[in-house]
């Protein structure tokens, strides 16, 4: 269940009409956390991406550590789509795609979502709406909705509290519950360090459906 999922992953981000923006990151994180479930085995993970913004629209492409029992060891994405405003509303309208390298031939989990999200400023708080759909939800070909909610407050300049609830639905498979809360903090204009607390309502799946402290840093350009 995978994809590039830390601290505030998949934002709806203003994107000025200046020609292209391209912008980089590479972020250290004690484990890697999608949707509440550990890509690595409880481990430490390492990302890196690099997207390219021009007016409202945007494509992106990231690579991260995963420890999967298939043998899998990597993971891409690659993702793109649209960022209209509307009423005071941010939209982010796209589409992901999640590949893996030295995946094993037989279990075919590339995967495709297609997402909308939804985002409204309220003073310094921001909250937002956030829906994936795939027709084939890593390999089961099963349909998979997830939905989250999730809200930001900016208690100053370089500091801000933040947190999600959301639910996966996978049809004929197993559903689950998850849900974040923690604290972000900008020590410069590129770096920024993150502490979260995760879990789910699946305990009994095992050790990565479990309660997770991450901590996280992120060196952005």
């Amino acid at each position: 269940m995978p994809q590039l999922v830390l601290p505030q992953a998949t934002p709806v981000e203003d994107v000025a009409a200046t020609g292209p923006q391209f912008t980089y990151s590479v972020t250290a994180a004690s484990d890697y956390i999608f949707r509440g479930v550990s890509q690595t085995e409880n481990n430490p993970a390492v990302f890196g991406a690099a997207r390219v913004t021009d007016d409202q629209f945007y494509a992106g492409a990231g690579i991260e550590n995963v420890d999967f029992h298939n043998s899998t060891n990597a993971e891409y994405d690659l993702s793109g789509g649209w960022t209209p405003v509307v009423e005071g509303f941010r939209l982010d309208l796209g589409v992901i795609r999640y590949g893996y390298i030295d995946e094993p031939v037989h279990t075919h989990i590339d995967t495709v979502d297609f997402k909308g999200v939804v985002l409204h400023d309220f003073g310094p708080a921001t909250f937002a709406i956030a829906v994936y759909y795939t027709p084939n939800f890593f390999g089961a070909g099963r349909d998979g909705i997830y939905v989250e909610g999730r809200g930001t407050y900016k208690i100053t300049d370089s500091l801000s509290a933040s947190g999600a609830l959301g639910r996966q639905t996978v049809d004929g498979g197993i559903d689950h519950t998850t849900w974040n809360a923690g604290l972000n903090y900008t020590v410069t204009n590129n770096i920024s360090i993150d502490a979260r607390y995760y879990d789910t309502d699946e305990h009994s799946l095992g050790s990565v459906y479990g309660s997770h402290f991450v901590a996280a840093i992120k060196g952005a350009f």
